[in-house]
This record gives structure tokens, sequence and C-alpha cells, in this order.
């Protein structure tokens, strides 16, 4: 009996190291960082068969539930690390009137942050300036937040995986 559970544990780990591990391959992929996917790969593989023959050479639903649960827990994990990872950039289009616009660019590029402006036309063709910010997505918390402090601000949000030139991220303002 021992035994038994000793091994649907094993399986269930296994499985959600494993699935995680996949998770995670296909963020990488995503992102086009490809050192990563071919470690998890391996990795995943030798994990995944060694799940396999456990269960193949076993008998019961209770392994077959112990894998099925490991792969629903494994994918939650693997949600969980690809979110505090936060993998990749971001582009952020933020809409404002010309005015409030140009004062919310101003602040940012204060602040550090590289601001690119065009205008653009909205409802009824009043005009709009268009302000386009890239920054790592880890950072996106904390320039949501900023923008909260402007009060209501229409922004689209949009991952990239490669930005070329002065963009990325803050540029640290030293004083």
């Amino acid at each position: 009996m021992l035994n038994t559970i000793t091994d649907l544990l094993i399986i269930f780990s296994l499985n959600v190291f494993s699935t995680c591990l996949g998770n995670l391959k296909t963020a990488f992929l995503a992102q086009k960082a490809i050192k990563p996917v071919y470690v998890t790969t391996f990795i995943d593989a030798i994990v995944f068969v060694y799940a396999f023959k456990l269960i193949t050479s076993s008998s019961g639903y209770g392994y077959i539930l112990s894998f099925a649960l490991g792969k629903i827990f494994g994918v939650f994990l693997a949600n969980k690390i690809e979110k505090k990872l936060a993998l990749g950039l971001v582009e952020i289009d933020v809409y404002k009137h010309p005015g409030a616009g140009k004062i919310l660019a101003d602040n940012l590029r204060d602040q550090g942050y590289s601001v690119t402006t065009t205008v653009g036309y909205g409802v009824e063709g009043k005009e709009r300036l268009i302000l386009k910010i890239i920054l790592p997505r880890k950072q996106f918390t904390d320039f949501h937040g900023l923008m909260e402090q402007y009060g209501k601000v229409n922004m689209s949000v949009k991952s990239i995986t490669k930005a070329y030139g002065k963009v990325g991220g803050i540029n640290m303002i030293r004083e």
C-alpha cells in the first residue's frame, strides 16, 4: 500500500514537472528564446518517459488519475512561473487628447521612459495624441500603476518579440 502511494506521488510529481517544462518551452518559443528550449525539451523527454514507464508497469485507474492531476497542476504552476519570468517586450499605445497627451509624454520621458508620439484621429475626427512606449513585460505592472495616477487612460498593449534602437526598457536618468 505504501509503495502504491509512493508511486502515485512520484507519477504526479514527475508529470507536474514535465508539464511545467513543456509549457515553459512554449513560452520560450513564443519569445524566440531558443537556447532554453533545447534544455527544457531534453529534460522534459527524460522525465516524461520515466513517468510513462511507471504508469505502464502498474495497474489501476489511480495511476491514470495521478498522471492527469499532475498535468493540471503542471499547467497551473507553469502559468505562475511564466508570469513571474514575464519574458519579452510589450508595446503600449496610450491615447490622450493633445494637451494632456503632451504633458503625459513629457512626464514619462522625465521618468526615463522612451516615448514616441504621433497624431491620430478618434470619434468624429477629433485629434488624439498616441504615445507609443516599448518596455520589458516585467516592468508593465509598474508602468500600469503609473498610468493610473493620470486618471482615465485608454491604452492598448501588445506583446512583441524584438525591438531595435533606443527602446525596450526604461532609460535610467542619472541625477
